[in-house]
């Protein structure tokens, strides 16, 4: 079904299927379009996200990203594909838990790879271009709703060279209201928890509204139904088919 996956998917496995659609100061930009599979064998998960992105020269950037979490949600495999034109790059993240580390593998147009071995702690997130896999995090550990929760998680700088190791770095959250609330989406009201997420350097004490990242989570497989930054980007929902019962 998808030719740049690590594995061939079945689509009995399939328990989600869904769109979003980017916008920045109400002008669309990019649409994603993911599915989630689970795994019963190994209790993993499995989404898979094909991003279309207008970008400000006119060209058209084609993003792949597969994203495989275990029952805990920790990542344990994560392939990202970036294609334009003729320039292209992919990275892989493939998690050895035995000894908490991540092979990393960048390759470039030229067919240059680049290797490195990152070192983890036991829980932690791995960021990608995408939106469907961006918050599991949320589902690796108990969420305080009384106070903020920091998270762990690498971030790589590598688009289609490589200049460095992706790092660790850590992202607060925290939860404005400890009930879920109604947000309309195409016309329909659904349940999400909504919470914003903080840079770890934020100055919570001299700043009244530190900048920040607000997003309205699903009750399905943590996905989001809304991402809202401050620069006017909005990645907003288009829609979400749950494919058996809820878990």
């Amino acid at each position: 079904m998808y030719l740049w996956t690590s594995k061939t998917y079945s689509k009995s496995d399939k328990i989600y299927r869904g769109q979003f659609h980017y916008f920045r100061n109400d002008n669309q930009y990019a649409e994603e379009s993911f599915e989630v599979f689970r795994d019963k064998r190994d209790n993993t998960y499995h989404y898979i996200s094909e991003c279309i992105v207008r970008v400000s020269t006119g060209e058209i950037l084609n993003l792949h990203v597969e994203y495989i979490v275990n029952k805990d949600y920790i990542p344990t495999f994560v392939h990202i594909e970036k294609i334009m034109g003729k320039t292209k790059s992919f990275e892989t993240f493939d998690y050895n838990a035995k000894k908490n580390v991540l092979n990393y593998k960048f390759v470039d147009s030229e067919g240059k790879v680049s290797n490195a071995e990152i070192t983890t702690a036991p829980k932690f997130h791995i960021t990608t271009p995408t939106t469907a896999s961006s918050m599991l995090f949320l589902r690796s550990k108990k969420f305080d709703a009384n106070s903020k929760n920091s998270f762990n998680v690498l971030v790589s700088h590598n688009q289609w060279e490589f200049t460095a190791n992706p790092v660790f770095k850590n992202i607060i959250l925290d939860r404005p209201s400890v009930t879920s609330e109604k947000i309309n989406i195409e016309g329909q009201n659904v349940q999400s928890t909504q919470f914003r997420i903080y840079d770890e350097a934020t100055d919570f004490k001299n700043l009244k509204e530190p900048p920040h990242i607000k997003t309205w989570i699903s009750q399905h497989g943590g996905i989001p139904y809304v991402v809202k930054s401050d620069d006017g980007t909005k990645i907003q929902i288009k829609y979400l088919n749950d494919l058996v019962e809820k878990e």
